[in-house]
């Protein structure tokens, strides 16, 4: 990942190797942070693997955090929705 900022609380972060998976997911969490004021993704093109993420966050709130703090959720919620589904694999297999 490297990031491009004018300062602390406006910066684009370009990921290798990621796509509208993550840059979705980073856009949703994101704008859930009553702290920013704009996140948006691109993928430039379908052939070049690249995702570009935008953040902008309230003036003097650090965006790398905000980004983190994101991801953090993210997995989170993966972690989540993993031991549900396992725990309905498990409630499943019993009555058979």
């Amino acid at each position: 990942m490297t990031a491009t900022r004018t300062d602390e609380s406006n910066v684009t972060y370009q990921f290798k190797g990621e796509d509208h998976t993550l840059g979705n997911s980073l856009r949703y969490m994101l704008m859930k942070n009553p702290d920013v004021e704009f996140a948006g993704y691109t993928v430039p093109h379908p052939s070049e693997p690249y995702m570009n993420l935008r953040v902008q966050t309230l003036e003097g709130v650090n965006a790398d955090k905000t980004v983190k703090e994101a991801l953090t959720n993210i997995s989170d919620v993966c972690e989540h929705v993993l031991k549900t589904y396992n725990r309905a694999v498990r409630a499943h297999n019993e009555k058979k």
